[in-house]
């Protein structure tokens, strides 16, 4: 069964309708199947990549409006060509994909005007073109599965790479630095290595580090590219080569739970808390986190140490509130959700602060 698909153009994918339905409407089954294929046949993944993007986009360009009399028109020529070819058993096979393509063929050139104004097709030149300046041999891996997949480099760092992503290495890391390239999602688990540093070319931005996790996320059609950090620090910086401009900040240092994001937009780097900061300290140093009839400010500190966030607070107007109280697993903001219900005090997050503001406790 995969003999027949090692010899398939770009075009014969995008025809053939085992190879749509996957793309549209993955399963185990499906998944299994292709990724078996891949494997026996690797040649074929740039293949597979475009002729999946090719489909994916053809579905989407199908929820725009058509002209009726443009697919009546289309429709007269098949049905007469079909006539003609009533013999051709293949024709006859064909008959459903046939009627497939009769109504993409409308929407196609719709759905491609469309779609080259977008901002992923400047993402995948920019991935494509990281990738041919780098003057050196990459091996590519391309997430075609429904789950994420590991991928573990040459120096023992290992990359979770998330659904329809792409990443670049070399099979050594030879020279001053250990380049990677991604399109997509991914998640760095990196071995350290103080005398060579980490650096992951992602579309308009660079990411910098020696030994840390944190993740990416440069999907082609999002408007922005993200960093988030789990541990350590690392340092972005936005890719002069794809700046139009010379707006907003070039680069920053980023510790756990904070993210750097990238307007494709505007072209400006910022920096911020994640969406769910979650503990940085280890579970021993938790255990000593409880607090009965505690000083309110006492409980603040110990939140900061927790998260690794700054919290700005009026310790003299908390002075007298007190609370009984244990820090758990839950995200920094769910625990302030609590605190700051029990003495009717509020929050908000500046850039990567938190301030906090309330009334004075009796």
């Amino acid at each position: 069964m995969f003999k027949k698909f090692a010899g398939y153009s770009v075009e014969d994918f995008v025809k053939e309708e085992k190879f749509i339905n996957w793309v549209k409407f993955s399963n185990p089954d499906e998944d299994l199947f292709w990724n078996e294929f891949l494997k026996k046949y690797p040649a074929c993944r740039e293949i597979i990549y475009q002729a999946r993007q090719i489909v994916i986009q053809l579905s989407e360009a199908s929820k725009l409006p058509v002209n009726q009399e443009d697919v009546e028109d289309i429709w007269q020529h098949i049905e007469a060509a079909m006539t003609h070819n009533q013999g051709n058993r293949r024709a006859v096979f064909n008959l459903n994909w046939i009627k497939w393509v009769a109504a993409a063929s409308v929407i196609m050139v719709a759905g491609l005007l469309w779609w080259n104004n977008q901002p992923e097709n400047e993402s995948i030149r920019t991935y494509t073109r990281l990738v041919k300046n780098a003057d050196i041999s990459l091996k590519e891996i391309i997430n075609t599965s429904a789950e994420p997949i590991k991928v573990t480099l040459p120096d023992n760092s290992v990359v979770t790479l998330e659904k329809n992503s792409r990443l670049s290495y070399t099979n050594n890391f030879d020279g001053k630095e250990r380049k990677v390239f991604l399109s997509g999602d991914a998640f760095f688990n990196v071995t350290k290595n103080p005398d060579k540093p980490f650096v992951v070319y992602a579309n308009e931005l660079v990411t910098k580090v020696l030994g840390t996790s944190f993740r990416i996320n440069a999907f082609e059609e999002n408007k922005e590219v993200t960093v988030s950090v789990r541990t350590g620090r690392v340092f972005v910086f936005a890719n002069q080569d794809f700046r139009n401009t010379d707006s907003g900040k070039r680069e920053v240092i980023l510790i756990p739970n904070q993210k750097a994001v990238f307007s494709r937009k505007d072209e400006t780097l910022s920096r911020s808390l994640i969406d769910k900061p979650e503990i940085v300290v280890s579970q021993e140093e938790m255990l000593e986190r409880s607090f009965s009839n505690a000083p309110l400010p006492d409980i603040f500190e110990a939140l900061e140490r927790v998260y690794g966030v700054k919290l700005v607070f009026d310790k003299e107007l908390f002075a007298n509130c007190r609370l009984t109280t244990s820090l758990g697993s839950e995200t920094l903001f769910e625990r302030l959700d609590i605190i700051c219900e029990a003495v009717e005090a509020n929050y908000k997050v500046v850039g990567t602060d938190v301030i906090i503001d309330g009334k004075r406790c009796n």
